[in-house]
């Protein structure tokens, strides 16, 4: 320990020991009072502040905001300085619709420093005294009032008093979203911390709410900036939510799903502790409590809340020197999942193959990127025994070493009632035509009824007076690629497909291809078209229809919308191919493939292949009993995991 170290130490001893109302101070405040360097008498001068009042809790809670800053901080330079210019600028141009990627894109074309790394900054040493004062003092006036009497003051520690929630740029940000949102609550009617919870995120749910997939920098937003938000990370709504109500004195909190169970995703949303000691999740600008995450109950295999506070049971602070996943290097997260009694989680014990000098195992979730560890548990006589876990996923056991996860014996699936089932390749072997890599997107459900009555159509003049009808989409159609004889022998140079009258959006179709009888080539032409552009997908025209892409899809903001092909001479259509829109996660034509099957902690190949049709991929010979994962190596990243049951996949 270095001398001024040693100064610091027994400088807050004295300090605090020369009060009589306050107990000898932690290791954690010595802690950060030893790593705040030049910035420890911003520290000092806080605690000096409430020792020298008369209320004793405010003193304790600037030691808990003191003892739990080591490790938290925010980013600043060139780069984040950059992106909030254009950020603010974007957020302050209001309209129904913000094509995401495009403005990402366009950020990314111009910016200058986006490539330079960014400035760390501690808060420990850069925070001063008199934010945190401030912060504590905003924090104490909105205590005691019928909306959050019922928090202890370990609870209103955690869910009202912290200056930040995240990595954002610290701001004295509760006066802002006060006097924004708090007139929102005067009515009798709004007592408890949910009734309060419902009134302000009525009002966030009128702002426009536009998730996106990715971000630019991977920060955290600043209160400021959240304030005008137009679109970003489910994360961002989050904090939005609990910037909101923390002003106003609601105790609101952030927890995350890891990662899905049957999804490649993490997920975060909001969580608000009622006046019955009771917990309901809810999701910022979005969905009230309770409406939120039990549209998930069957994909959540646990849930996480972050806290202010270190958890002395996390993993983080009990591993001593055994080396353990990322994830579980966080001391200031807990686990929640047993709070969702709708999850159905399940305590299961899990036998472990081989001896290990391990102290602990891990449950781990499917993920292309590889196997995702979402809980863990102590090793106890070769078994490790894993809590409040949910059911209605497949998970595999295994243990860490070397920055590196070593799954052991054989995945498995846990069912409602607590039963593991085991999957283990058998000797008998089975023939599988396999139609895609991924489950069909739940999101798109709603399209295959809205595409009947759409039309085919050709003629011999650009405006279609007269046309003559080639097809008719009479039935539901699938995400495959569909074929379909012509019903017309007329010669035509003018194609279209066109969407009903009942089929807003373009029809939303993602290919077509017209064929004369003499080629098995699709004919080309200039593309027609007569649209309202859309206001969702602005960039997705008619073109979108022959560009060769599945993923691509027409789009238009009326019905009766359609585009075209100006062939080159009148010319019979014999056949017709298309494709709806769709995720483009269907077997394509002329892509490389590999299934594999997952055999004691290993993905042992069956095989590759170059498909050869759409929709379509053979493999022979496969053992059964098996957990498959299909790979595709020329383009996509959306893959799952999938059994074959009575001739027909499950997916996972």
């Amino acid at each position: 320990m270095n001398t001024h170290h040693i100064i610091g130490y027994v400088g807050v001893s004295l300090l605090l020991l020369g009060s009589c109302r306050m107990p000898a101070p932690t290791s954690g405040v010595e802690e950060a009072l030893s790593k705040a360097g030049s910035n420890r008498n911003e520290m000092f001068q806080v605690i000096k502040h409430y020792q020298n009042g008369t209320d004793s809790l405010k003193l304790k809670a600037a030691l808990f905001l003191i003892e739990n800053m080591t490790g938290k901080g925010y980013f600043t330079g060139k780069a984040v300085d950059e992106y909030y210019t254009f950020i603010d600028s974007v957020y302050q141009i209001h309209q129904q619709e913000y094509d995401i990627p495009a403005i990402y894109d366009e950020f990314k074309k111009k910016a200058k420093y986006l490539k330079d790394n960014p400035t760390i900054n501690q808060d420990v040493q850069t925070l001063s005294a008199d934010y945190l004062v401030e912060n504590i003092e905003e924090a104490f006036a909105v205590w005691d009032r019928p909306r959050n009497r019922h928090l202890s003051f370990e609870e209103f520690c955690e869910l009202i008093l912290p200056y930040r929630v995240g990595s954002e740029i610290p701001e004295s940000w509760r006066q802002l979203y006060r006097e924004r949102f708090e007139q929102l609550l005067q009515s009798d009617t709004i007592r408890t911390a949910k009734q309060a919870c419902t009134a302000i995120n009525n009002e966030l749910i009128k702002l426009p709410i536009h998730i996106a997939t990715t971000s630019v920098l991977p920060i955290s937003l600043r209160p400021s900036t959240l304030a005008n938000i137009k679109f970003g990370l489910c994360g961002d709504y989050a904090n939005l939510a609990l910037f909101a109500m923390r002003a106003s004195g609601i105790p609101v909190a952030v927890e995350i799903v890891p990662h899905w169970g049957r999804g490649n995703n993490s997920h975060v949303f909001n969580v608000v502790y009622d006046n019955d000691h009771t917990s309901h999740d809810f999701s910022g600008a979005e969905q009230n409590p309770d409406e939120h995450l039990i549209r998930f109950k069957n994909e959540i295999p646990k849930v996480y809340r972050k806290t202010f506070g270190k958890q002395g049971n996390s993993l983080a602070i009990l591993h001593g020197d055994e080396d353990i996943p990322p994830f579980f290097k966080n001391a200031y997260m807990t686990d929640v999942t047993g709070n969702y009694s709708f999850i159905g989680a399940k305590d299961i014990t899990i036998p472990l193959p081989d001896k290990t000098n391990r102290k602990f195992a891990y449950l781990c979730v499917f993920d292309p990127k590889g196997w995702t560890p979402v809980d863990w548990g102590n090793i106890t006589e070769d078994k490790v025994k894993f809590q409040t876990v949910g059911p209605n996923i497949v998970y595999h056991a295994a243990l860490y070493a070397n920055e590196k996860l070593e799954l052991v014996g054989n995945p498995f699936l846990l069912d409602t009632l607590g039963q593991i089932s085991y999957y283990t390749p058998q000797a008998e072997k089975i023939d599988y035509v396999l139609e895609r890599k991924n489950p069909e997107a739940n999101n798109l459900a709603y399209l295959p009824p809205l595409m009947v009555g759409c039309l085919f159509q050709g003629a011999d003049n650009p405006e279609f007076k007269n046309p003559v009808t080639l097809y008719t989409i009479s039935k539901e159609p699938d995400f495959k690629y569909i074929t379909v004889t012509s019903e017309n022998a007329t010669p035509v140079k003018y194609v279209r497909y066109q969407a009903s009258d009942k089929t807003w959006g373009g029809g939303n179709m993602a290919e077509v291809e017209f064929y004369s009888a003499d080629s098995e080539n699709p004919l080309k032409g200039k593309v027609i078209g007569d649209y309202e552009p859309s206001i969702y997908y602005p960039r997705y025209g008619a073109e979108m229809m022959f560009d060769g892409d599945p993923l691509t899809f027409f789009h238009s903001n009326d019905t009766l919308s359609w585009g075209g092909l100006e062939l080159d001479k009148p010319t019979t259509i014999s056949k017709i191919r298309f494709i709806i829109r769709n995720d483009d996660n269907g077997i394509r034509k002329g892509h490389e493939y590999e299934l594999f099957c997952m055999d004691k902690g290993e993905w042992k190949s069956l095989g590759k292949q170059i498909a050869t049709k759409d929709d379509k991929l053979l493999y022979k010979q496969i053992p059964e009993g098996a957990l498959y994962w299909l790979r595709d190596y020329t383009k996509g990243k959306e893959e799952r995991i999938f059994e074959i049951k009575e001739n027909t996949i499950i997916w996972h």
